[in-house]
């Protein structure tokens, strides 16, 4: 369904498209987020998967009924004029990664520096996690590979973890981390392999390095995808893994609670 309320992207069809349109008469669309795509492999692999922005708005969809969503693509320089103008910005995941430097990250990192003095609110997630730290003055470097579904201990309560879990099991797909935080930056979340597996600055930055967004099937497709780079054993694994049940519709939730915070 393409419909104004996600501008930039006509691939959105769901069940939140259909409530915007009975509700639209009586809303006051004031609030606006911003979704940078940030996956630079625009092959098609993943097809009939919607993009990683897509993927994003829906799992939040459900909890920001009263949010104008809007769809930027910082790789080919589509980033907003007035990102302050913004409730919130969130970055997706990327096949790019952040030790193989690319000209059209350097106006990414800017927009993020930018984003931070204004302090908008600004969620990351797997490359948004780790491109937020490195532009702020954080380490990011090659790290065991993740792909499957790993659970992270949750170490603070915030106030916007509602409902609160100790801990939580999400799907990944990473071959970097966050290997330092940059000042003012605390760890929320880690698991055994991936320290900082969650951050937040303030009360306006929040990284999470796995993917709520994502579902089993497509982890499952993507490990095929990239099984030359993790070799039978992690493949396997990776398969074995997403059969359990993960929590990405509780940390959706949660981001949502963030950028309403």
């Amino acid at each position: 369904m393409n419909m104004s309320l996600y501008k930039h992207d006509n691939l959105l069809s769901s069940a939140y498209a259909k409530q915007q349109i009975k509700l639209l008469p009586f809303l006051m669309m004031n609030n606006k987020l911003a979704i940078y795509l940030t996956n630079t492999d625009r092959s098609g692999w993943d097809k009939p998967y919607a993009h990683y922005g897509v993927m994003i708005a829906e799992l939040l969809a459900p909890h920001v009924l009263d949010f104008t969503i809007e769809f930027f693509d910082p790789v080919v320089g589509n980033l907003p004029q007035v990102p302050e103008d913004y409730a919130g910005v969130v970055l997706t995941g990327s096949a790019a990664n952040v030790t193989e430097q690319e000209p059209w990250m350097e106006a990414l990192y800017e927009h993020i520096r930018r984003l931070d003095k204004a302090k908008v609110k600004l969620v990351g997630i797997c490359f948004g996690h780790q491109v937020i730290a490195h532009a702020l003055g954080g380490e990011v470097g090659p790290k065991q590979p993740q792909v499957g579904m790993e659970k992270i201990t949750v170490q603070q309560s915030l106030d916007w973890m509602q409902p609160w879990q100790p801990e939580v099991s999400l799907l990944c797909g990473n071959f970097q981390q966050v290997q330092s935080l940059p000042d003012g930056f605390q760890i929320l979340g880690s698991q055994s392999q991936c320290k900082i597996a969650l951050y937040a600055k303030d009360n306006h930055i929040l990284g999470c390095q796995y993917h709520p967004e994502f579902e089993p099937e497509y982890i499952g497709v993507y490990a095929d995808y990239v099984s030359d780079k993790l070799g039978p054993e992690l493949t396997r694994r990776a398969h074995k893994q997403i059969q359990g049940q993960h929590d990405g519709l509780l940390i959706g939730q949660w981001i949502a609670n963030f950028l309403r915070a």
